[in-house]
């Protein structure tokens, strides 16, 4: 990276915007209830649905263990 040229700087920044826009998938709809999750909230889930949707799965998985 570092070429001699004084941009060091300047290049660790650009290899950081490239290295976001790779992992920045922006906003997505849940595929369950079609609300728009903001691009934290789709990183984070691991059932890719939003979080309320991801509470009711959960939840009636319980019910179906309880039964």
């Amino acid at each position: 990276m570092d070429d001699g040229d004084g941009a060091l700087t300047l290049e660790l920044q650009a290899y950081q915007v490239a290295k976001n826009a790779i992992n920045y998938r922006g906003s997505h709809p849940c595929p369950a209830c079609g609300i728009i999750m903001n691009p934290v909230e789709y990183m984070y889930t691991k059932l890719g649905v939003c979080p309320d949707c991801g509470e009711k799965r959960r939840q009636a998985r319980i019910n179906r263990k309880m039964v």
